[in-house]
């Protein structure tokens, strides 16, 4: 079961690897990104941040789509983590079910900021990223913006204006 699908740039990091895992009581962690899960030095680094006792997997879209579909995920609680919207936009219409979402820590890497919009202190939107998460929206899905388990979770979607 997919307790939830984050976007943060930082990926898995103090925040997800001991807050939000503990808040959530994960078993598994899986990064979804093309090009981490091809860069052995990315995926060695990440798999040593997981808590213990969590097992982290780095997968490409396709890859992550398979197993989290798969029947065995279900007896699992896994948290989901990317640091792009389009894995989120390309992820979420193929579940079988329809998992919490939330960002927080995204767009300051990366790029100019003048580039983008600031949404919160935390989150900063290409037009790009707006476009992609309008498609998520549209599937009528929304995201809590709420970086820590004790913040008050609020809706991106709100957030951005849509």
């Amino acid at each position: 079961m997919i307790s939830m699908i984050r976007i943060d740039d930082r990926l898995v990091h103090g925040q997800v690897a001991v807050k939000w895992s503990k808040e959530l009581g994960i078993s598994r962690i899986v990064v979804v990104s093309d090009g981490i899960a091809q860069n052995e030095i990315q995926v060695s680094a990440l798999k040593m941040a997981g808590p213990s006792g969590v097992k982290v997997a780095v997968l490409s879209l396709e890859k992550a789509i398979a197993i989290l579909n798969d029947p065995r995920s279900e007896q699992l609680k896994i948290l989901v983590v990317t640091n792009e919207p389009k894995y989120v936009a390309g992820l979420v219409p193929k579940l079988k079910e329809k998992p919490m979402l939330n960002m927080a820590n995204y767009g300051r890497i990366g790029g100019s900021l003048s580039d983008k919009e600031k949404i919160t202190e935390t989150v900063y939107l290409s037009e790009e990223d707006k476009e992609t998460l309008k498609e998520i929206f549209d599937a009528g899905y929304d995201f809590s913006y709420q970086p820590l388990p004790d913040d008050t979770p609020q809706s991106l979607k709100s957030l951005i204006g849509g």
